[in-house]
């Protein structure tokens, strides 16, 4: 659910639809096993890149779609192959916390850098395999896999976020499917720094009110501080999250975006009192 409020000094609400989709669904995470069977003496290490239309590890200053993060074992599922929502319950979790980790900043919802976690196929989970690799994915706008060179680890760490951050076309406090475009176009909304946390998968799922009460607080702050103003009255804060699936399967954050009147070039960050871009 996403709630608009004005960014004025006692930040009053104002109208605004809510809405309950997410910003990239969780759903659509791309997750899943090789097509053939890996063992474990050929699964990537930590660091390396991979083509995952083969799953060959690769140096990342060759081309590759993917970026491995971690490489562990699953434990606690059924000797028979599990669904797949036990499999992403079992993986994504700790798959999203090792990617926050390797790219130095827990600011990975608000980019288009993703996780992509694989594991055994069924005729590999049949002969005992039970390994996981967690990797991170660059996506375009479109979310389609960027095919990169060059290693991502501690990128947003550094100065990376501007690089990876999401904008949006539509209204992330009014519109179900957001429209991702490149920054550099017109937009009416971009992410700021500051993901929220709010909570841990095996806790319960809270509420509407407990989540707009926690995002209504944290994003009117991170975004006051993006723009570098509290008395703007055409830019307030908006959030997105995840749904009540997705929090089972480790999306447990809030996704804080500034989001503008009308829709405009160029960010947003630091422009203070100055008009809105063209």
């Amino acid at each position: 659910m996403i709630t608009p409020l004005a960014l004025v000094a006692c930040t009053d609400r104002i109208s605004g639809s809510p809405d309950v989709g997410p910003t990239t669904s969780p759903a659509s995470t791309t997750t899943g096993p090789p097509a053939t069977r890996v063992l474990a003496t050929q699964l990537p290490k930590q660091g390396q890149c991979l083509d995952t239309t083969s799953f060959t590890p690769i140096g990342c200053e060759q081309r590759h779609d993917a970026e491995v993060v971690q490489v562990g074992e699953l434990t606690g599922l059924s000797d028979a192959p599990p669904a797949e929502h036990d499999l992403r319950r079992a993986v994504l979790p700790v798959c999203r916390a090792a990617v926050n980790d390797y790219l130095g900043s827990a600011d990975t919802d608000a980019t288009r850098l993703q996780v992509r976690a694989f594991w055994p196929n069924s005729e590999g989970w049949e002969q005992g395999d039970r390994w996981r690799v967690c990797t991170v994915v660059e996506l375009t706008p479109a979310e389609e896999p960027v095919w990169r060179t060059g290693s991502l680890r501690g990128v947003l760490a550094a100065s990376g976020f501007g690089t990876f951050q999401l904008c949006a076309a539509g209204s992330p406090s009014a519109q179900e499917e957001l429209a991702l475009v490149s920054c550099d176009e017109p937009h009416l909304a971009e992410t700021v720094p500051g993901v929220l946390r709010l909570g841990e998968p095996g806790d319960p799922v809270p509420s509407q009110e407990q989540v707009d009460a926690a995002a209504r607080e944290h994003c009117t702050a991170a975004v006051t501080g993006y723009l570098g103003t509290t008395s703007r009255t055409d830019v307030f804060p908006a959030w997105r999250t995840f749904g009540t699936r997705g929090w089972s399967e480790g999306f447990t954050s809030a996704t804080c975006y500034a989001e503008a009147t009308r829709p405009h070039s160029g960010r947003l960050w630091g422009i203070g009192g100055n008009p809105l871009p063209g």
